[in-house]
This record gives structure tokens, C-alpha cells and sequence, in this order.
């Protein structure tokens, strides 16, 4: 095969990629669903076993705490660990650790959260395994190094067809549909909380992202890091709030979930759904094995490797176990099983729990922190599209028009049904979770090497 022939097969291939993905958001929404559930009892499987592997692989990694402990407080070299962190944090807690967790209330059950927690123990092993191979093989580009699972599919596997195929996924999830989620849920937030005109929402998410990405990585690290803290710290104080006023109610709260986890009356309603839904949520918040570690870590200065994949350990258990638990509390605190709800996006239920808990105050409180949760997302999303654009192309130049796609992306997204969103996000997440495990697994003895 000559060179021209081979490259066309693999522009080809990526194109035909983008055109397939691209297509799910014409398909009817039963038909998204359908296809989101068979892929991710796939998923589950393989993405379950790979992180039980590593676990036991590697000697249970994430349950090395004091290691982890002494990660988090060492402070004698400089670097920018925290920083990466505070990036990572900002990918994952986003609506999904919100809306994401009431739709695993809403469709799962109580079960549902108590594999959430199973998911997040086991799945940690993937977060400390990305970081490692994440830095392993990144790559330098004129003053900066980037990283990704693109670049160790393609250097550590050598599949660059796989790679490309990654980076565009990774491309159409965040930049489309994990920016779409986002940007839907705050403009839906913000219109019902303060009675604004869509269109005035829009117009100012637009300015406040565009100025947010326009200088890049440099710019969107300083900004994660300054708001992280505040809307983690803001979170965690209203979650305590509640659950210390509904003390005994939540004490029963965290019995139900777990008898609901065991519950053998049917089998499919009660035990594979919960399971199944409670490990896709927990993927959706925490990231864990889909690579975002991997990229986020690949701009490390830190020679601490070990110390930077302990620390992205931290980043899944406070994603999954403090925030997505609080969020759970909130809602199962309050009476949501009284609405009846279509085409949910998930942040009604939220919505109803913050106003039976503080009144009116709750809702207003609820906005800003979705504000502050979907925002970060954004602007990460537009960082690990930039990265994969990177990849692809080589080269810087291609930024400009990826921020016009996010501008319209944004726009697009504010008008559109959550409900194709949502199922559109399961199906893309779940096919780069795949990709990504499969590549981990691959390269099992480089990570018994390090």
C-alpha cells in the first residue's frame, strides 16, 4: 500500500468516525436509550474488570493512604500537582455530580448509590493508573507537554488509527455533548431561578467562556484553581448543613441504601439495573478510566510521579464519595419521589430539594453553585478538546476555530432536549471508556515497570 493510499484510508476511518457520532443526535430519544443501555452492560463488565485487576495488580493503590496522606502534605518541592488537581476536580465535578446523581436516584433507585460507592473504591486503580501513563508518554510541543491516552495508544500500543479515533470521540463528547450538558443546565437553572430571557443567558455565557478560553491552559488552570476551592468549599458546608438538621433521617437514609443494593425480588429491577446505573454515574462524575487524568497529568513539572498519581486517587474519592454523597442526602432528604417528570434533565429534583430545605434562598443558592459546577466544566472541556485537536493536527493554529465550535456548541445546546443530551453523553462515554480500558490493559507490564 503506498503512503497516499494509507493516509486516505486513515483520513477515511476518522471521518467516517465523526459522521457516525455526530449522527446520534437525529436519532429519537427512545432509540439513544436502547443503545445506551446495551453499551453500557458492556461497559460495566469490562471497565469492572480492568479495575479489579489493577487493584489487585498493583497491590490495591488506592487504599495506601497514608502514602496518599503524605502526598497531599508534602510540600518541600515545587510544582504543579495541586494545580493539576484543581484542573481535574473542575472536569469532574460538573452538573454530573449534580443532575447526573439525581438521574441515578431517579432511574436506579436508592441501590443505585451504593454501587456508585463500589464503582469509586474498585475504579480509583484507573485514576492512578491513567496519571502514570499519562506522564509516561506525553509528548512536548514548543514550551508545553501534553498528554493523553491518544498518545500512549499510539506509542505504547502503536495503534495511531485507535489514537485518532480516541481523539476525535474525546473531541465530539466534550466538545459537543459534555459542554451541551453543561451549558443546558445552567441556562434551564438560571431561566426558571431569575426569570431571564434565554437568549440574554446565552449571550453571557458566551462572553464570560470566550474570555475564560481565549489565552488557554495557562489562563483555564488559574481560573479552575481559584474556583474549585470556593464551590467545593460552599457545597460540602450547605451538604453538612442538611444532614446534620436531618440527622436521623439520613442515618435511615444510609441503611436504605444499602439493603436496596442487596435487594434479590427481581433480579433485573433490583440488583444488575442499580449496578449498572450506579457505575455509569460514577464514571460520569469521576472520570475514572475514560483518560481525562491522563490528559490533565501530562502537564506535570512534578518528577514525583508517584505523588502525582496518589493525589489524582484523592481527586475520584473526594468527586464520588463527598460530593455525589452530599448531592444524594440533599435529594433523599427531601419528599422528590412527589414529582412527575418528563424528558428530565435531572437538576429538577435537586431543584425541589433545595427549596424544601432553605425555601426560596435554596434555589437562588442552587444556581450559583450550578453556575460555578457547569462553568469550570466548560472551560476544562474546551482544554481536553484542545489537547486531542492538538494531537490530531500537530499543531497550534486549528485553537481559533475550535473556540468558535464551542460558541456555537453553546448556543445550540441551550435550546435542545436534555434528554437526547444525557443519552447522547452515556453512549459517547461509554465507547471512549472502552477504548481507554482496553489500552490500559494493554500496557499492564509498563505500569508493573514504573
Amino acid at each position: 500500500m503506498t503512503m497516499t493510499e494509507n493516509i486516505l484510508k486513515q483520513e477515511s476511518c476518522t471521518i467516517a468516525t465523526f459522521f457516525f457520532c455526530y449522527s446520534i443526535y437525529f436519532i429519537g430519544d427512545k432509540m439513544l436509550k436502547e443503545i445506551s443501555d446495551i453499551i453500557w452492560v458492556i461497559t460495566t463488565f469490562f471497565i469492572l474488570y480492568v479495575g479489579i485487576y489493577y487493584t489487585i495488580y498493583l497491590k490495591f493503590p488506592q487504599f495506601r493512604l497514608i502514602k496518599i496522606i503524605k502526598s497531599i502534605n508534602d510540600k518541600k518541592e515545587k510544582s504543579n500537582t495541586f494545580e493539576l488537581l484543581n484542573l481535574t476536580l473542575a472536569g469532574k465535578i460538573g452538573v454530573g455530580s449534580i443532575s447526573g446523581i439525581a438521574l441515578c436516584i431517579y432511574m436506579g433507585g436508592l441501590g443505585s448509590i451504593f454501587w456508585l460507592w463500589i464503582s469509586v473504591l474498585l475504579l480509583a486503580s484507573l485514576s492512578y493508573v491513567e496519571t502514570k501513563l499519562g506522564i509516561k508518554y506525553r509528548k512536548k510541543l514548543k514550551d508545553e507537554y501534553i498528554g493523553g491516552p491518544s498518545f500512549y495508544i499510539e506509542k505504547g500500543l502503536g495503534k495511531k488509527k485507535l489514537a485518532k479515533i480516541y481523539s476525535i470521540l474525546i473531541i465530539i463528547a466534550y466538545i459537543f455533548a459534555f459542554i451541551s450538558i453543561q451549558t443546558n443546565t445552567i441556562v434551564i437553572s438560571i431561566e426558571e431561578t431569575f426569570n431571564l430571557s434565554k437568549i440574554t443567558i446565552v449571550i453571557l455565557l458566551v462572553l464570560i467562556t470566550y474570555l475564560s478560553v481565549h489565552k488557554g491552559i495557562n489562563t483555564i488552570s488559574k481560573l479552575t484553581s481559584f474556583l474549585v476551592p470556593i464551590m467545593g468549599g460552599i457545597y460540602i458546608i450547605i451538604g453538612l448543613l442538611i444532614i446534620l438538621s436531618n440527622w436521623n433521617e439520613v442515618v435511615a437514609i444510609l441503611f436504605s441504601i444499602v439493603k436496596n443494593a442487596f435487594d434479590i425480588n427481581g433480579l433485573k429491577s433490583s440488583i444488575l439495573v442499580p449496578i449498572i446505573i450506579g457505575i455509569e454515574r460514577g464514571v460520569f462524575s469521576n472520570e475514572a478510566g475514560i483518560g481525562t487524568t491522563a490528559m490533565a497529568s501530562g502537564l506535570s513539572n512534578n518528577e514525583n510521579v508517584e505523588k502525582q498519581a496518589n493525589v489524582q486517587i484523592l481527586g475520584t474519592f473526594f468527586t464520588s464519595l463527598i460530593i455525589c454523597t452530599i448531592t444524594a442526602l440533599i435529594i433523599l432528604t427531601s419528599n422528590y419521589q412527589t414529582l412527575n417528570l418528563n424528558n428530565i434533565n435531572g437538576i429538577e429534583l435537586v431543584s425541589y430539594a433545595f427549596f424544601e430545605h432553605f425555601g426560596y434562598l435554596g434555589i437562588i443558592i442552587l444556581t450559583l453553585i450550578i453556575f460555578l459546577f457547569a462553568f469550570s466544566t466548560i472551560v476544562t472541556s474546551y482544554y481536553y478538546g484542545e489537547i486531542n485537536m492538538k494531537y490530531l493536527l500537530n499543531k497550534n493554529k486549528f485553537n481559533t476555530l475550535l473556540k468558535i465550535i464551542v460558541i456555537i456548541v453553546i448556543v445550540y445546546s441551550s435550546f435542545t432536549s436534555p434528554t437526547i443530551l444525557w443519552n447522547t453523553v452515556d453512549i459517547l462515554i461509554a465507547a471512549i471508556a472502552l477504548i481507554n480500558i482496553y489500552a490500559m490493559y494493554k500496557l499492564r507490564k509498563n505500569i508493573k515497570k514504573e
